[in-house]
């Protein structure tokens, strides 16, 4: 679970390191470091879920034309091997931030912010295995 969450952020610069190798950075906006409330962590927490078996697919497939799986959403793609696989997934990952109520800046701050909390990863675990029960978000925890 945090392996998802780290791997997603650290690789794109802006999520949790928790053991995947892909990520996306999904804006560029600062914003004040404010921690996030326990309603944005669980929203946090979601919408990572919901990425992830779609992540976990354009890797597959962006490896398969010979490119790099490591998405970085802030990156130009053009001309890249599985680079109209990478714009696709950062698309479809800034939609699911979108729909679980996080804007892209707000977002990338908390996975920022928990790449420095020890206290917030845990927080952000904690809420992903509650949510691996969920028939909803399964697939991204197998």
């Amino acid at each position: 679970m945090v392996g998802i969450v780290v791997t997603t952020g650290t690789l794109a610069g802006w999520i949790p390191d928790l053991a995947a190798p892909v990520g996306v950075m999904i804006a560029t906006e600062a914003y004040a470091q404010s921690p996030p409330s326990t309603d944005e962590v669980v929203r946090y927490a979601k919408a990572v879920l919901a990425m992830e078996p779609r992540r976990r697919e354009a890797a597959r497939e962006i490896r398969s034309a010979g490119g790099n799986p490591n998405i970085v959403c802030s990156s130009v793609f053009s001309g890249l091997p599985g680079g109209q696989i990478a714009r696709s997934y950062c698309q479809h990952a800034a939609t699911i931030v979108r729909q679980y109520g996080l804007t892209n800046n707000r977002f990338n701050e908390i996975t920022r912010l928990a790449q420095n909390s020890p206290e917030l990863r845990g927080q952000i675990q904690t809420h992903m295995q509650e949510l691996c029960r969920l028939s909803e978000f399964s697939a991204a925890c197998r």
